[in-house]
């Protein structure tokens, strides 16, 4: 028996519409049973130690009739096939539970039976089954039409929070920001209402701690009750640092969010550029404009705000607060960053 059935459930509930994943998953799905008897039959590799130097040496091999006939059957068409079906928008996006969640879950199933492979789950009644139930709790947020900031401290010059009031006289007090356009904001807790009032904003840079790298884009700074600035990905210009344009975890938005909460914010916001995250804000927008789901078991801190800002919006917000937002992305690819208060409030 290859326990395939419930990898392939995992995937289609945490797809949640995503395309890139699920296709991935097929393509795994597809090559596996086809390649599992040239797993089982590498070359095998042995040390011989000679002159006290350890030499690797391989062994002869060559396949097998039965394994040749096996990977000539891996073709390309084929795995374009699955995922161009998987793919389409007649799916729906896939969203768990939606319609198209289930004839996806029953398309990959036929496939795998059609493969001779035999399912790994166990149904209630303990008869075998290809699902395996996966509890997930949706969270539908309601945000306000506008996201609006209030300026907290004079407008601030160079960086430097102005001295007195009077620096800002022509300054607005407020910056609207559109909700979907400029700016997404999504529930972090699953209650029926969220709450906060005059929570602080501050530019954390990349948002991360990393010992193994001495690298601490909080510096001890306290962050309970405050919203975070955050960029995505992680610093990419030193190829010994966080392994150069590879993104590491560090760099997903996740992380992001997960580093907030542990340090008790109110919320994040992670600006969103296209070669920071690889694709453009409206896969932003389409992913996070409906229900959200999560394991139905997930624990630990949450933040009531996670937030996309547009590279734009993050401008326009940086330039309110009295910043050049390119200078401070340019700070925070250093250790030296330190976080910058922003002299800006958030109430929602």
């Amino acid at each position: 028996m290859v326990a395939l059935s419930s990898f392939a459930q995992s995937a289609i509930t945490s797809a949640m519409g995503r395309v890139v994943r699920l296709s991935a998953c097929m393509g795994l799905l597809f090559i596996a049973p086809l390649i599992a008897p040239l797993a089982q039959a590498q070359p095998a590799q042995t040390l011989a130690v000679d002159g006290g130097e350890a030499q690797a040496t391989s062994q002869s091999w060559e396949p097998t009739p039965a394994k040749q006939q096996a990977a000539e059957r891996i073709n390309a068409a084929e795995l374009r096939a699955h995922i161009r079906f998987l793919a389409d928008d007649l799916l729906e996006g896939r969203g768990p539970s939606s319609r198209g969640d289930h004839l996806t879950q029953l398309y990959i199933s036929s496939q795998l039976q059609a493969l001779g492979i035999e399912p790994a789950a166990v149904a209630d009644d303990g008869s075998p089954t290809w699902y395996q139930p996966v509890p997930l709790r949706g969270i539908t947020t309601q945000a306000p039409a506008t996201v609006e900031f209030r300026r907290s401290t004079p407008l601030a010059k160079n960086g430097q929070p102005a001295a007195t009031p009077a620096s800002s006289v022509d300054a607005p007090d407020t910056l609207s920001l559109k909700l979907l356009d400029d700016v997404m904001a999504i529930s972090g807790r699953a209650e029926p209402k969220i709450a906060f009032e005059n929570a602080e904003l501050v530019f954390v840079g990349f948002g991360i701690q990393a010992p193994e790298y001495q690298w601490d884009d909080f510096k001890q700074t306290d962050m309970r009750g405050k919203i975070l600035v955050v960029m995505n990905n992680d610093p990419a210009d030193d190829p010994e640092l966080f392994a150069g344009k590879r993104r590491l975890y560090y760099g997903r938005w996740d992380y992001k969010y997960q580093m907030a909460a542990k340090l008790g914010a109110a919320g994040a916001l992670i600006i969103h550029t296209t070669a920071s995250a690889g694709y453009p804000y409206q896969v932003v927008r389409t992913s996070w404009s409906g229900e959200e789901f999560e394991l139905a078991s997930a624990q630990g801190p949450r933040t009531k705000l996670k937030g996309w800002l547009t590279e734009d919006a993050a401008q326009r917000l940086m330039q309110f607060a009295g910043f050049d937002l390119q200078q401070l992305m340019q700070q925070a690819q250093s250790r030296d960053f330190q976080p910058v208060p922003l002299g800006v409030q958030l109430s929602m």
